[in-house]
């Protein structure tokens, strides 16, 4: 029998391989590197588990499900503050829709207060009466209670800080004096107290304006101030001291246009508007007062949160026709 035999071969090394050993070499590496394949794959499965747990868990996500909160005031006809009310004598409508209210409460807490002061120079015949009525406010806060005294003319000041110490606040409504430009950036000064103070603040929160109303906004729009403070949950209350300038005009108004203004923006933001001779205020304060250390909070799910410039639409009523609900009218 015939017989072939294969010359041994020898590779770079010098050592003898016969020509069968690299396709069982091949057999015998191939599922190894199969195998380092699938196990670096799971790897980097895992690793980007990792990084999408990672992601998931650190980026915000808008649940339809928050709940939102709504302060409000009551008061009769009279506009005497009602207290003592329960949760089942509320109703809280949503664009129309009754909502379940799932928070209800009615104690007493203490308020935050910003006192805005107007001292541009069409105030000059009432700046006396405006830093009296301011300090009279300071006296009535109660231990807990804080206030941030601020002046506004075509710029913002801050006297003080938010805090409680009387004196402090009384020798900062002090340093107020009258500005030469005649004009007010009132829209500006809202907005920086919210920024500063109130965005971030829980609790019971009220800008107290006083002003000849006067009042314009450089860059910033009634409408923005507007829902600056309703996202703060911050009560407005202008408080205008008549003056010759605002009591008529030529055009035959019974009062100037800005003024109106900022009674539609009290009325939005669930405060109340004030039109006084600056000498008798001390009612007024009194019944601010009573709002802020009375308000009811409630709070519900709403039905679809903010989208776009698409904002809920808020009532809330009383099981008494007699009583008058006030509160922020969006979302």
């Amino acid at each position: 029998m015939k017989q072939t035999f294969k010359a041994p071969i020898r590779n770079y090394s010098g050592s003898r391989k016969s020509h069968s050993e690299p396709e069982f070499q091949s057999r015998r590496i191939k599922p190894r590197i199969r195998a380092l394949v699938l196990f670096l794959l799971w790897i980097f499965y895992l690793h980007g588990f990792a990084i999408a747990q990672d992601e998931e868990d650190n980026t915000p996500i808008k649940v339809d499900t928050l709940l939102f909160t709504i302060p409000l005031t009551v008061s009769d006809r009279k506009g005497n503050y009602i207290a003592g009310l329960k949760k089942e004598n509320f109703t809280i409508y949503e664009d129309g829709l009754e909502q379940g209210i799932e928070l209800f409460l009615n104690e007493e807490e203490p308020m935050n207060v910003a006192i805005l002061l107007d001292t541009s120079y069409s105030t000059k015949e009432v700046l006396d009466n405006i830093q009296k009525a301011a300090r009279d406010f300071v006296k009535i806060l109660r231990a807990g209670d804080k206030a941030v005294i601020v002046s506004f003319d075509d710029r913002t000041l801050f006297l003080s800080g938010l805090e409680s110490d009387r004196k402090t606040l009384t020798n900062a409504i002090e340093k107020v004096r009258v500005s030469n430009v005649d004009g007010s950036d009132m829209y500006e000064a809202i907005k920086r107290v919210s920024q500063n103070y109130f965005a971030a603040l829980k609790g019971r929160k009220a800008i107290i304006a006083l002003t000849d109303g006067v009042v314009a906004g450089r860059g910033i729009s009634a409408q923005q101030t507007i829902d600056t403070m309703q996202n703060s949950d911050t009560f407005f209350y202008p408080i205008i001291f008549k003056t010759d300038s605002n009591s008529a005009n030529k055009t035959g108004r019974k009062r100037p246009v800005t003024v109106e203004i900022l009674e539609i923006m009290a009325a939005e933001t669930g405060g109340r508007f004030y039109e006084k001779d600056s000498t008798k205020l001390k009612e007024a304060f009194q019944a601010i007062a009573e709002d802020l250390k009375n308000q009811y909070l409630l709070g519900f799910y709403p039905r679809r949160t903010e989208t776009g410039n698409s904002r809920s639409r808020i009532r809330v009523t009383v099981n008494r026709t007699d009583f008058i609900v006030r509160t922020k009218k969006r979302l």
